[in-house]
């Protein structure tokens, strides 16, 4: 029988991806290679709530702060998630069910759509 490649130097590459899941009442962690960390709700940012929500429009201000922190966090960028934080909560988080995963890739795969469409430039 052939011997399987060794693959262990990807193993690195592939924590690297920033990992964001919810959890138990309605905590949301960030993993990040081997480090795990809650995510800042940023009420610095607009106190929109005390708690993060998520999967229906119901809970209005409690998803806003979930999309403003979650943007905040996968941007690097307060303005870049203050001007686009109302569609992601209303195109994305209302979706989301009460177990999730979402990579920073996906987040800035909407984002950079999201910019468009506020820019006028669709696609």
């Amino acid at each position: 029988m052939a011997e399987l490649p060794d693959v262990s130097w990807a193993i690195p590459f592939a924590l690297k991806e920033r990992v964001y899941s919810s959890g138990l009442n309605l905590q949301v962690s960030v993993r990040e290679d081997a480090n795990r960390r809650p995510l800042d709700a940023r009420t610095d940012l607009h106190n929109y709530s005390a708690t993060f929500d998520w999967g229906s429009d119901s809970a209005g201000a409690a998803q806003l702060i979930i999309s403003l922190a979650l943007l905040a966090d996968a941007l690097d960028s307060d303005p870049r998630a203050q001007s686009i934080h109302q569609n992601f909560k209303s195109r994305v988080v209302v979706d989301l069910p009460e177990r999730w995963t979402m990579t920073r890739s996906r987040i800035l795969a909407h984002a950079k759509i999201f910019e468009k469409l506020l820019n006028g430039r669709v696609g």
